[in-house]
């Protein structure tokens, strides 16, 4: 495991990319510090007017902002509407009841208190309950299956409705390191049908556990082709915000009525206790990742701070030491109950995906880190 000279990324994030020892986010973040932020505003106002022109429908909206009543969802709405004048209908893929937090519900109902018109598709709980266990014993992914129908109910409904313009917060490549998805440039978001979560594992696992296409139809990515058809096209708003980061949308969601919930640090791993507000077995996810690659939330959160030099990467190693793969109990408990299995099975089956070079195995337990954050390990 390597980790990036320059912040603490490792190269078993999938689809990294390093060049000299820097990962490719850490270089655009180097680029970004030269550049203007109302030129890229600039370009991206005459990407969508070429791309708005395109539109058949004339109808009520402009665009559709994906959102999930969160930190950036909430930003993204407000910004679209009052910085880019457009109308903007929000379309939100809502976990099933026994998944969705009270805490989510209140969000998205703040955003509809805004003034802005929303669509709510929300997967059949059932169907939601069955893939969550099995992209979990499949993939050691528990939201695998909530992942693949967030990212593909968007652009579906986008199609279905004739809004051929839509937006998404920040550019997964450039922004966290996930180069698979690069696109034209850094506003095109056309390949995150590339997005790792999307294509590992292909989709007939799905097909497999569902029994009615219907209920298989609300997970999968439309095909290229439709979106051709459709002149769909997919924009990236962080490249043009010189304020994009995890602690000045939760301090701007927050004044406009985000409920967060503080103090949980201890509990969730999440430093701004901003993030994945809508349920709580993302945290879940975010801890195996953690086992699965040698960094979780918190260095996510951690290289943002390091790359806008809010904090050097020794700091950033102290809090990645502290909050890394935090994930209490109390959480692993619900999904456990969520999906019928005990514990001791929940540990037995995540320990099959844990990376064995570094970390040490411990039956029924969780796993005991070996490497040093920060230090290449077993190079």
């Amino acid at each position: 495991m390597k980790y990036c000279k320059s912040c603490l990324t490792t190269n078993l994030r999938p689809n990294s990319s390093f060049k000299d020892g820097i990962c490719i986010a850490c270089h655009y973040s180097d680029s970004q510090a030269i550049s203007s932020s109302s030129l890229k505003l600039k370009i991206l106002q005459e990407k969508i007017k070429s791309s708005r022109q395109k539109q058949r429908n004339k109808g009520a909206y402009d665009c559709i902002v994906g959102v999930s009543g969160g930190k950036d969802s909430t930003r993204q709405a407000h910004w679209v509407r009052d910085r880019l004048g457009l109308r903007p209908l929000l379309i939100c893929c809502a976990y099933p009841p026994k998944q969705m937090t009270e805490v989510g519900a209140n969000n998205l109902s703040n955003l509809i208190k805004m003034g802005f018109d929303m669509i709510t598709a929300t997967p059949a709980p059932k169907s939601a309950a069955k893939l969550a266990l099995e992209s979990f014993k499949l993939f050691g992914n528990v939201c695998k299956s909530t992942e693949m129908s967030l990212f593909s109910t968007v652009p579906r409904l986008a199609i279905e409705l004739g809004v051929n313009t839509i937006f998404w917060g920040e550019n997964p490549a450039l922004q966290v390191g996930d180069a698979a998805v690069e696109g034209f440039d850094e506003f095109d978001g056309n390949n995150l049908r590339k997005l790792n979560t999307l294509t590992a594992g292909g989709t007939e696992w799905i097909n497999s556990a569902l029994k009615h296409d219907y209920l298989v139809e609300h997970y999968l990515y439309p095909e290229e082709i439709l979106f051709d058809k459709k002149d769909i096209n997919i924009f990236y708003l962080g490249p043009a915000w010189d304020d994009w980061s995890n602690d000045d949308n939760s301090t701007y969601a927050a004044l406009e009525g985000l409920t967060l919930r503080p103090g949980e640090e201890n509990i969730t791993g999440d430093l701004s206790n901003a993030s994945m507000l809508d349920e709580e077995f993302t945290n879940i996810n975010m801890m195996l990742k953690y086992y699965k690659f040698g960094f979780g939330r918190a260095t996510d959160t951690v290289n943002e701070k390091i790359r806008s030099q809010h904090i050097t990467r020794e700091q950033g190693i102290e809090i990645v030491e502290r909050y890394d793969g935090v994930c209490d109990d109390s959480i692993i408990q619900s999904y456990s109950k969520y999906v019928d299995i005990t514990e001791t099975e929940f540990w037995n089956i995540a320990n099959k995906w844990v990376n064995k070079n570094i970390f040490t195995i411990k039956k029924g337990q969780r796993p005991i880190r070996k490497f040093t954050v920060g230090t290449d390990y077993g190079c």
